[in-house]
C-alpha cells in the first residue's frame, strides 16, 4: 500500500511549516529529527496528523526517530500502520 498523494502532500507541507524549510528542500532521505530540524513537539504533532488522516492510533513508544526521522521512514511507518 502506498500513501495517497494528498496525504504525502500534507506531510510535506506540515514538515515544511514545522522545520521552516522549503518543501522542495525536503527530500525522501532528509534527516528531520537527528539533524534537529524537527523537535519533540513537532514529532508529536506529526504523529497526531497521521493519526487523524489515517484513522489510526500511534502508540507513544512508536513516536521515535526510528519511525519518523525521514520522509521515507514516515512513509514506510504510515503505510504499515494504515
Amino acid at each position: 500500500m502506498t500513501l495517497p498523494a494528498d496525504l504525502e502532500a500534507a506531510i510535506v507541507a506540515f514538515l515544511a511549516r514545522e522545520t521552516r524549510t522549503a518543501p522542495a528542500d525536503i527530500a525522501a532521505d532528509t534527516p528531520l529529527v537527528s539533524s534537529g530540524l524537527l523537535d519533540s513537539v513537532g514529532l508529536v504533532r506529526l504523529a497526531a496528523l497521521l493519526e487523524q488522516r489515517l484513522g489510526i492510533r500511534i502508540p507513544d513508544a512508536d513516536v521515535t526517530p526510528e519511525h519518523f526521522d525521514t520522509l521515507d521512514r514516515i512513509r514506510s511507518y504510515a503505510t504499515r500502520r494504515g
